[in-house]
């Protein structure tokens, strides 16, 4: 999730450009990663559309990991 979050931060932020791809630092370093890109996300959406999506993504998520 946290991958996906961040390359969509990251279209939004410079369409036309290659996302960087974040890299897997281990499965206890994930609530970080989340948390950056969540960040980075929230920082470049421009419509509630987009808001909306990325609420979406997390709680798929969540449903996922069953939290």
């Amino acid at each position: 999730m946290a991958r996906e979050l961040a390359r969509w931060a990251q279209v939004l932020e410079a369409p036309g450009v290659e996302p960087r791809e974040m890299p897997d630092a281990g499965m206890f370093a994930a609530a970080d990663q989340i948390t950056v890109a969540v960040h980075d996300l929230a920082l470049v959406l421009r419509s509630e559309g987009e808001v909306e999506e990325a609420v979406r993504l997390v709680e798929g998520a969540q449903k996922r990991a069953g939290v």
